[in-house]
């Protein structure tokens, strides 16, 4: 019996045992648990390290801020582009700059439509004038005189016209046009009136109104100063279809209107006036007036179109004590009076018969 009821080893230390296994399945239960937590510790770097990639393209975006920047400047450039060509035209223009005001050759437009004249370049052109002065043309306003000025009917036929006209004679005052009647927004600058046979609605068309006003009844105002390239005595010879009337010095020295207009009552001095008014030339030779070398002096001209269809007029000037060959019907060869050299596109649209005038001539421009 003696050893029989003894307890063994693992009876004398069950609960021992029991804690050892307990110790053990924790201890097991540790190692999966902390293996998970280093997976998930490793997912989340992982993460983290994955969304840093994301961000990247942020400064990406920030540089390309430059190039922007970068083409901004570069719409500069084509201003400096034009800078250029405009100091070419310049250069070649040099050898002119030192002339005094009204001497043929002066600085006047080029080729391309562009003018110069101390104050400006490369300007668009037509027979009407540009569209922007230069200091050397008559500045010029039209005026329709069937509306009034908010561009409702205004009391006006043919007979009517004429006699707004001779009102306006009196005393040249623009401003009984501004009151009564409908101006054009638009302004052009002439340095001529040399203006062919052309459809009366070119004006309304150059003064930019042809979808506003019919074309007749209208007129054109221009006003300017000219400097004589020479000391002495000058005239005018025009003709008009249906109106042209010039002052000098506010005195009016030629009327070259339509001979049925009967406006101004103005007679020529010169007996060959009659004589080619009686053959049907209708060309008018106006009065002596003087003018002093390189002297301002202000310049009015009137044109305008009766009962529409067709319109033109011819200004040429006449210098006393120079000779001009003879011409058609042995009136003599005149220059066309301009106040600038004529853009060379502008000539042919003159349409200038041979034998009436010529282009050649000094110019009476203030500005050299």
């Amino acid at each position: 019996m003696g050893n029989k009821g003894k307890p063994g080893y693992f009876g004398k230390h069950a609960k021992s045992s029991a804690a050892l296994v307990s110790l053990a399945i924790h201890a097991v239960l540790l190692v999966v648990a902390l293996s998970f937590v280093a997976v998930q510790v490793i997912v989340k770097d992982e993460q983290t390290f994955e969304a840093q990639k994301v961000k990247r393209p942020k400064m990406q975006l920030k540089k390309l801020t430059v190039p922007v920047n970068v083409k901004k400047k570069k719409v500069q450039k084509p201003k400096l582009r034009k800078t250029i060509v405009v100091k070419k035209e310049i250069k070649s223009m040099d050898i002119k700059m030192p002339e005094v005001s009204g001497v043929k050759g002066g600085m006047g437009y080029m080729d391309g439509g562009g003018g110069l004249g101390g104050l400006g370049f490369g300007l668009e052109i037509d027979l009407f004038g540009a569209n922007k002065g230069t200091g050397n043309e008559f500045e010029g306003t039209f005026f329709d005189l069937k509306m009034d000025p908010d561009g409702k009917p205004a009391k006006m036929d043919e007979n009517y016209y004429k006699e707004v006209l001779r009102n306006f004679d009196g005393s040249w005052n623009i401003s009984r046009f501004e009151k009564k009647y409908f101006k054009a927004p638009k302004k052009k600058f002439a340095t001529t009136f040399m203006l062919p046979k052309m459809k009366a609605e070119e004006a309304p068309k150059a003064y930019a109104v042809q979808d506003v006003v019919q074309p007749k009844q209208w007129v054109a105002y221009y006003k300017g100063v000219i400097a004589a390239p020479e000391t002495g005595r000058y005239r005018f010879w025009g003709i008009a279809d249906d109106v042209l009337m010039v002052r000098v010095k506010n005195r009016l020295v030629i009327d070259a209107n339509w001979p049925s207009m009967g406006i101004t009552g103005w007679t020529s001095n010169d007996d060959r006036d009659k004589k080619w008014k009686m053959s049907g030339q209708n060309v008018r030779i106006g009065d002596w007036f003087h003018l002093t070398k390189g002297k301002p002096t202000e310049m009015e001209v009137l044109v305008g179109e009766r009962p529409g269809g067709f319109f033109f007029c011819h200004l040429l000037i006449e210098q006393d004590g120079v000779e001009y060959p003879k011409g058609e019907g042995g009136r003599p060869l005149l220059p066309i009076f301009k106040t600038q050299e004529i853009p060379e596109k502008l000539i042919p649209q003159m349409k200038i018969e041979p034998g009436t005038c010529t282009t050649d001539g000094p110019t009476f421009g203030v500005l050299k």
